[in-house]
């Protein structure tokens, strides 16, 4: 069988959709680089040029589905929408489209990663709240040009809006309403950082 010549993100894209599917309809643990290229119609030299082990795909993948879902980084896409308020609830609703096409199979696998203390995941899980804390520095920066807020926000206080909305899918499971969000900004994040 002569397997078809891809490159860059022509076989990117087709090596992250077989390991999506394969997480799908198979589960994390079968995600393994034979069955990845094997699905990709591509080789295991081929993956693993691109990816040093399964953690590694298993971010890639996460970076994909995010770009997927959110047409880019979710840093670009915060802009200023008049109030706090309306600023939260639009970095909630950007990190619940993220959440719902990651999928539960993606956060189960993102969980027993965890809890492996594998080193390289935590420095990956280090990396995601990082870029979690720049959205709500941006957040921050708003409210304070506008004269809402004086003070600066706690590195527990930004990771709070995307830690709850985590617990809510990995725990609880599904998509979360609308009137949850709303209700979510005005009786948790809104008292929280908005200092009287």
């Amino acid at each position: 069988m002569v397997m078809e010549r891809r490159r860059g993100e022509k076989l990117e894209k087709a090596i992250l959709e077989a390991a999506y599917e394969i997480m799908q309809t198979l589960g994390y643990e079968q995600m393994t680089f034979q069955n990845v290229a094997k699905q990709a119609k591509t080789s295991r030299t081929v993956i693993y040029g691109r990816y040093h082990n399964q953690v590694d795909l298993l971010y890639a993948l996460v970076q994909y589905r995010l770009a997927q879902a959110l047409g880019g980084k979710m840093i670009d896409l915060v802009q200023e929408n008049g109030s706090l308020r309306e600023d939260l609830l639009a970095v909630l609703e950007l990190y619940q489209q993220f959440l719902e096409a990651v999928g539960p199979e993606i956060m189960s696998a993102l969980l027993f990663e965890l809890s492996q203390k594998n080193e390289q995941f935590q420095q990956l899980s280090v990396r995601g709240r990082e870029s979690n804390i720049e959205v709500m520095r941006k957040v921050q920066k708003f409210a304070r040009q506008r004269g809402e807020i004086r003070h600066e926000f706690s590195v527990m206080q930004m990771s709070l809006p995307f830690d709850i909305l985590r617990f809510e899918h990995m725990i609880r499971g599904g998509k979360v309403s609308k009137e949850y969000l709303s209700q979510l900004v005005d009786e948790v994040l809104m008292p929280v950082y908005v200092k009287e």
